[in-house]
């Protein structure tokens, strides 16, 4: 009898063995069946799976400093007012220097191609002093490499950069009129301290400039005079915007500063503070060429106890003093 039990225990044993190499085999099957499947998974613990990380391909110290400078770029690009007023700088500056530009750049170009890289073209463009930082020359190059090549032609610098205002023109045509209602999430940026959302400015994508001319009411037979001035302002810009750029530039204190249409100041031709240009009529135009339109402007003193600026209460005024003390 002890030995009948002994190997009842053996069997048991065994048994138990053949259940776990059937696990074992189950558990092979099951990472083989994935690897199969083309899943990247490893076995750890109690048959866990874990996915593997892939690298990350390392760059070197060029494709590094592209990037960023690729970054700098988009981001100076995407700020419309200092886009424009880059093109415009750089364009004068370049039909300026276009022969100076282009003889320089024919000793960097041994093959006589008319193509430099950028690197040279960067080079040349510093000997020649011109007003552009790192990032402003990267983009200037960006732009007259529309094909991306990498590489500069100079024969084309004295046409300036007439063809890329041109270019943005014809994209921002392009995008009005394909222009679809599309429902999306909002991606709102966090705040690195707090990480709560930070509700950005409404910004619009393709706007129209109008080139104001104000004339001060009071002195607009005047040809000179420090209150007339003119600004350029996008069309969406609200009447009370408008009055803001008139106190910062003539340093108005006033509270009652109107603006109107015409020089007769009644209440019919006075402008809306709430309302934008747009919605008053004026539509604008891009910004080399803006509609032109002229406002007046007019302002009221308010009451105030200072005696230098009340001194005129007693211009005219009859002495009240004795004939004798007179």
């Amino acid at each position: 009898m002890p030995l009948k039990k002994k190997k009842g225990t053996k069997k048991k044993k065994s048994s138990s063995g053949s259940a776990e190499n059937e696990k074992e085999i189950d558990s092979e099957t099951v990472i083989t069946a994935d690897n199969e499947a083309g899943e990247p998974v490893s076995q750890s613990g109690k048959g866990g799976k874990k996915k593997k990380r892939r690298k990350k391909k390392k760059l070197s110290k060029s494709e590094k400093s592209t990037e960023k400078l690729d970054k700098a770029a988009t981001k100076l690009k995407a700020d419309k007012v200092f886009y424009n007023q880059f093109v415009n700088r750089m364009d004068t500056w370049l039909c300026n220097n276009s022969k100076l530009a282009v003889q320089l750049f024919k000793r960097f170009d041994a093959d006589g191609e008319g193509l430099v890289t950028y690197d040279e073209f960067k080079c040349g463009m510093m000997d020649l002093d011109c007003p552009c930082g790192k990032n402003e020359m990267y983009l200037l190059c960006k732009l007259l490499d529309p094909d991306n090549t990498g590489d500069v032609d100079y024969t084309e610098l004295p046409k300036g950069l007439k063809f890329v205002r041109e270019v943005d023109e014809l994209n921002q045509q392009n995008e009005v009129a394909g222009q679809q209602l599309v429902l999306g999430e909002r991606n709102i940026d966090h705040c690195k301290c707090c990480k709560l959302g930070i509700s950005e400015p409404y910004k619009v994508t393709n706007p129209k400039y109008i080139r104001v001319k104000f004339r001060l009411v009071t002195f607009d037979g005047f040809k000179d005079h420090p209150g007339h001035f003119g600004v350029i302002v996008h069309s969406h810009i609200p009447v009370y915007g408008l009055v803001q750029l008139i106190v910062d530039q003539t340093g108005i204190q006033s509270t009652k500063l109107s603006i109107f249409i015409d020089k007769t100041r009644r209440t019919e031709a006075m402008l809306p503070l709430e309302m934008t240009l747009d919605e008053l009529g004026y539509q604008g135009y891009s910004y080399t060429d803006p509609e032109k339109i002229r406002l007046y402007y007019d302002y009221k003193i308010e009451f105030t106890d200072c005696p230098i600026l009340l001194c005129d209460h007693y211009f005219g005024q009859k002495s009240r003093l004795p004939v004798g003390l007179l």
